[in-house]
């Protein structure tokens, strides 16, 4: 008999950024292209970006309010101390993107593309990843209010201690996704669990969820 595979880790991306051009903010609008360019205490505030392109960009400080994202483009970019009541980028698209101590309310990459993303020391209201081709992301040391995986394709997802309080996955298309790291307190529609791992302690929690799902009784 064959051994079990093993369930493989994200294959994160590296990330050095060197040669940067301090810019005013101002050179960021709808469309443009930005490449190597520093970003310090910003303020991002009822602004279009849709379809911006940031690449080997560093953000640091930046306060995000009322910005449209729709169809942006962010590569090889950090993101540190961001803080952002919502943060809107559906149908865009990221890849080697790092997200630092940072508090944003909701986080909406829906129907995008990710690869290779880490979000580390951040609280986060809502992901929202609802239809998104999702690729090699990594959570480290995050608060989760809610993380939304429904329709999503997902492969190479890991948590390294994080909190979630909610877990949707409706008919999400999941590979390789470890929860082993994450304290999740609810999970919804269960049938989208396939291709999750999980930890005996984990299995034992919500041993109540998965047999009422399956309508088994346990007396």
């Amino acid at each position: 008999m064959a051994s079990p595979r093993l369930t493989r880790k994200p294959k994160i991306d590296s990330l050095a950024l060197s040669g940067l051009d301090d810019l005013d903010a101002e050179v960021m609008a709808a469309y443009e292209t930005v490449e190597f360019g520093r970003f310090d205490d910003v303020e991002l505030v009822s602004r279009d970006l849709s379809g911006i392109t940031l690449t080997d960009c560093e953000l640091t400080g930046v306060t995000v309010e009322d910005v449209e994202w729709n169809g942006s483009r962010i590569f090889d970019t950090v993101l540190t101390s961001v803080t952002a009541p919502r943060m809107s980028l559906p149908r865009s698209s990221v890849r080697n993107v790092r997200i630092n101590g940072s508090r944003i309310g909701a986080f909406d990459l829906f129907e995008g593309k990710v690869r290779s993303l880490v979000i580390e020391g951040s609280k986060l209201g809502l992901v929202n990843l609802r239809g998104s081709d999702v690729r090699d992301i990594l959570f480290r040391d995050c608060v989760i209010d809610e993380l939304d995986l429904s329709e999503a394709t997902v492969a190479r997802m890991a948590f390294e201690n994080c909190t979630l309080t909610s877990l949707e996955v409706h008919q999400a298309k999941l590979s390789d996704v470890d929860l082993r790291g994450l304290s999740v307190e609810t999970m919804r529609h269960l049938d989208g669990l396939r291709g999750v791992t999980i930890d005996n302690e984990q299995s034992l929690r919500f041993a109540a969820h998965f047999a009422a799902h399956l309508g088994v009784r346990i007396e």
